[in-house]
């Protein structure tokens, strides 16, 4: 009997699944992605999925009645909310740049959608020239193994900035974090080893090359950087988690969510953050913001408000 390995069978199985649902043709024609342009960049979000979040994991020590009212501002309600996952795609030239690589196939059920809208847009892992991580929690790093375990995309520089590198691949990464974050130590590791051999380091200041500026916007962690398209008002600053929810980052940024491993920091951050952006008039793209994430920061009163785009 002939032994077929993992890979055969799976891929066996994605043709017959294919040509089942698609009688007469191999595959279905590409989608058109969504986009914008800033400068000579075309930009496009594609969804990895969401998670799903207790509703007082976005601030567990403000107070319960206010943290119900910024929840039900932004339609959300009961003991969960779905966070979206907004993963970033900038083409110009030749480079095809992704901003965060999502869930892969391994954190949770509900994300790990990436691979199949890059299928769906007709654009080949493969040909993705540089992968760009805001940081290394599991929804934004863990895409860049497939379940082959080999790289998804083996051709593209993939960059981290290098405080976040030296905090995650550090001998004492575990002891340095909650209990209930040591699989993320674990599973980060494992993912940035896999493409140890691919990653330049990088530092608030640099360009990553002409019109991609790393933003300083640590906090949630060690080392996360947001990246800057543009300038001005003809610019676009693709967030990662700097500003996470659509009321509660915007309106109350002194409200910690659990998810930040310096809170101080982070709040500093969000609060220079939201000036700035307010007062350039900036685009913004967020991870978790509402599907496909575009917007921007308006001030209102004595606060800021998330005005997503129209």
């Amino acid at each position: 009997m002939l032994e077929i390995d993992r890979r055969r069978l799976l891929v066996l199985s994605g043709v017959v699944a294919l040509t089942t649902a698609l009688p007469g043709s191999l595959a279905a024609k590409p989608k058109p992605v969504p986009s914008f342009k800033v400068g000579g960049f075309t930009i496009s979000t594609l969804t990895d999925g969401h998670i799903t979040l207790p509703t007082s994991f976005v601030a567990p020590k403000a107070p319960p009645a206010a943290r119900a009212e910024a929840l039900k501002a932004a339609g959300q309600s009961g003991t969960e909310i779905h966070s979206p996952l907004n993963v970033t795609l900038v083409r110009v030239g030749k480079e095809q740049i992704l901003i965060d690589a999502g869930s892969g196939s391994r954190f949770v059920g509900t994300a790990g959608r990436l691979a199949e809208e890059l299928e769906t847009a007709g654009i080949d892992p493969e040909k993705i020239t540089r992968v760009v991580f805001t940081h290394a929690h599991p929804d934004h790093l863990w895409g860049v193994m497939n379940d082959f375990d080999e790289v998804s995309f083996p051709n593209a520089i993939h960059y981290i900035s290098e405080a976040e590198w030296n905090f995650w691949m550090s001998k004492d990464a575990l002891s340095q974090v909650a209990k209930d974050r040591q699989g993320f130590v674990i599973g980060a590791q494992k993912n940035l080893k896999l493409v140890k051999d691919k990653i330049q380091t990088i530092k608030p200041g640099q360009d990553i090359m002409s019109g991609l500026h790393v933003l300083d916007t640590s906090g949630h962690t060690p080392g996360h950087v947001s990246i800057q398209i543009g300038n001005g008002n003809d610019a676009v600053v693709i967030l990662g988690d700097a500003l996470t929810h659509p009321t509660i980052s915007f309106k109350h940024p002194d409200w910690r969510p659990a998810a930040d491993q310096i809170p101080d920091r982070a709040v500093t951050t969000r609060k220079r953050l939201l000036a700035r952006l307010a007062a350039d008039k900036t685009r913004i793209i967020g991870y978790h913001l509402p599907t496909p994430g575009l917007g921007m920061v308006k001030k209102k009163e004595t606060g800021y408000i998330y005005a997503p785009a129209s």
